[in-house]
């Protein structure tokens, strides 16, 4: 393998534009932060540098010994052989163009750990490969790796021109080359040179489609061709042939002038550029690349997906004689600024022109979170590279931007956040949130004196009901008292389950004779809601406020003194535990 020739690997012509644009395509696939294999066969054939470092491997000489199932362990978490899984995916990825889904992963040093799994069907003309994008979600925060293509020119694209000069006279039937098409099509200088003679040297699969060119030609047509020529020696050129015909006075063709280009390594640039971009399409992230003067010249499929731009091909983006089409791109786009204003919101816009573009322009990089604008005007947070390349000279070359949807990730993060501090039965907040919410009130209430008071609130008789009619039971009647309490509370009001059935309240700005009419108004209405299944319940409730000299420890200890008398005084009742003045007896 470390003899084999790269998937993505190309000729080499210096002075070559589209060798220079290929190159960039390269760079773009070699530094991305997400990890690229290819294999055909359960064999893997290739891989960017994230695959190597991601899982380990040496070099590609170690790639070459490995199958893509020795990078993951031999069961899934759902209990799934590996093996058998990969094949449901991969027969999945062959039949519908790709497959996408969550795998355990292991690198060769014996990590594990979760990802997910783009996998592709690329068909290439040597044959139907399939392409992974591996992602590490263990630690999606940490995959910010950049896309450095520093001192790349992505503006400028130019042809290889390497043309020669011919005469077909028919009148005599002959052919007269220049010197350099002997060259193309490698036969001796000076041959004479005659239209069958031309036809041997044509590709043996190309010589009915060159003579069909060649038989309309005659009868007025443009002879524009591309064909394959073969040397003596074996080895095969394509060239592309243009010719026009001059016919004498009575209509008859009299001779055919015509060019001849080598356009061998143009193609064959052209075949590597669409992999390429087949590849770098291929990434969810979003992609655009910029010109010197900021006008956007590339968006690949992932960006054009979420900006609601039509679909291309490398067709339609690029051109080998006009370079860059920037087909169906917002004529919006033609600078920097525009296009911040265009796909961000406000806030973001200032952010990347304020911080992000004078941090770039300054290190050649920036990376933050920002966000975009979907085709509904709906914000998307995002986790944004901007890129600056450089010529030779100083200047800016290109802008390159990499942007990566993580509103997902936010979406989790949320989720974490309030699963921190909410309890997960009920929803009401967890006995953690309310202890951080009465520190504040006592410390509101030490620095300006404003009251707040506490209900403490138990369910009567609640283990008979759970012992009656089960726990599933039990806990919808915990939901549907934490709904009702809910509803009869104002928008700062805190609602906490204490635990078991009891739960607290914290009333910020309420006294106690204020907070004792509420627990009444709780009392009743408890009473007198029929609870589905088990029918009536009925609740006991304690009340006080907060001193400046409480401690959490002193005021819940009183609230739960006050529960308690409201229990042993027949249940159902509402009782008041007023402030004690004097110091808590434990520490702040």
């Amino acid at each position: 393998m470390a003899n084999q020739e790269p998937i993505y690997a190309a000729p080499s012509t210096d002075d070559s534009a589209d060798i220079a644009l290929l190159r960039r395509y390269r760079a773009a696939f070699t530094q991305s932060r997400e990890a690229i294999l290819f294999f055909q066969h359960g064999r893997i054939s290739d891989c960017n540098p994230a695959a190597l470092a991601l899982f380990c491997i040496q070099d590609r000489e170690q790639l070459a010994t490995l199958d893509i199932i020795r990078l993951s362990p031999p069961t899934q978490p759902n209990g799934q052989r590996s093996a058998s899984e990969s094949d449901t995916y991969i027969k999945q990825a062959f039949n519908t163009g790709q497959a996408f889904f969550e795998w355990q992963m292991r690198d060769l040093a014996g990590r594990e750990f979760p990802a997910e799994v783009m996998l592709y069907r690329l068909d290439l003309p040597e044959g139907t490969v399939l392409q992974a994008t591996v992602r590490d979600i263990s630690a999606q925060k940490a995959q910010r790796q950049a896309l450095l293509q520093r001192k790349q020119d992505l503006l400028e694209a130019q042809r290889i021109a390497r043309l020669g000069n011919w005469v077909s006279d028919f009148e005599r039937g002959e052919i007269h080359w220049c010197e350099q098409i002997y060259q193309m099509f490698g036969r001796p200088l000076g041959e004479t040179i005659t239209h069958a003679i031309f036809m041997q040297s044509v590709h043996p699969d190309d010589r009915e489609r060159v003579q069909a060119a060649f038989d309309a030609a005659l009868h007025g047509a443009p002879y524009d061709i591309i064909h394959r020529v073969v040397h003596p020696d074996g080895s095969v050129r394509t060239v592309h042939e243009r010719g026009q015909i001059e016919f004498n006075a009575t209509g008859m063709a009299r001779r055919m002038i015509g060019t001849v280009q080598d356009i061998t390594e143009q193609k064959a640039l052209e075949h590597n550029l669409r992999r390429l971009v087949a590849i770098l399409d291929s990434t969810s992230d979003l992609i655009t690349m910029h010109g010197p003067d900021g006008t956007m010249l590339y968006m690949n499929s992932a960006g054009r997906r979420f900006h609601g731009l039509p679909a291309t091909s490398v067709n339609d983006d690029w051109d080998p004689e006009q370079g860059w089409r920037r087909y169906a791109l917002p004529q919006a786009t033609r600078s920097i600024a525009e296009t911040i204003r265009l796909f961000h919101p406000e806030w973001a816009a200032q952010r990347i022109e304020q911080e992000a573009m004078p941090a770039a322009l300054r290190d050649g990089i920036w990376q933050g979170e920002t966000a975009l604008l979907n085709p509904d005007g709906d914000e998307v947070p995002v986790s944004q590279v901007l890129i600056v390349h450089y010529d030779e000279d100083g200047n800016v070359d290109q802008t390159s931007t990499m942007i990566r949807d993580i509103s997902q990730q936010k979406r989790l993060e949320a989720e974490l956040e309030r699963n921190a501090i909410t309890d997960h039965l009920t929803g009401a907040f967890n006995r953690k949130r309310f202890d951080e919410e009465l520190a504040k009130a006592l410390a509101r209430r030490r620095r300006s004196g404003i009251s707040t008071a506490l209900i403490l609130l138990d369910i009567d008789h609640f283990k008979p009901v759970n012992d009656t009619h089960g726990h599933a039971v039990g806990d919808k009647v915990l939901v549907e008292l934490t709904n009702l309490i809910q509803s009869s509370l104002r928008v700062p009001d805190l609602l906490a389950r204490w635990g078991g059935e009891e739960f607290v309240l914290l009333l910020p700005d309420t006294g106690l004779s204020e907070a004792h009419y509420l627990a009444e108004r709780l009392r009743q209405l408890i009473a007198a809601h029929g609870f589905s299944v088990v029918g009536t319940i009925t609740a006991s409730l304690g009340v006080t406020t907060l001193q400046s000299t409480d401690c959490t420890h002193s005021c819940m200890k009183r609230l739960d003194e006050a529960l308690y008398r409201a229990k042993h005084a027949g249940r159902n009742q509402v009782i008041e535990a007023p402030p004690i003045v004097g110091a808590c007896d434990q520490p702040h």
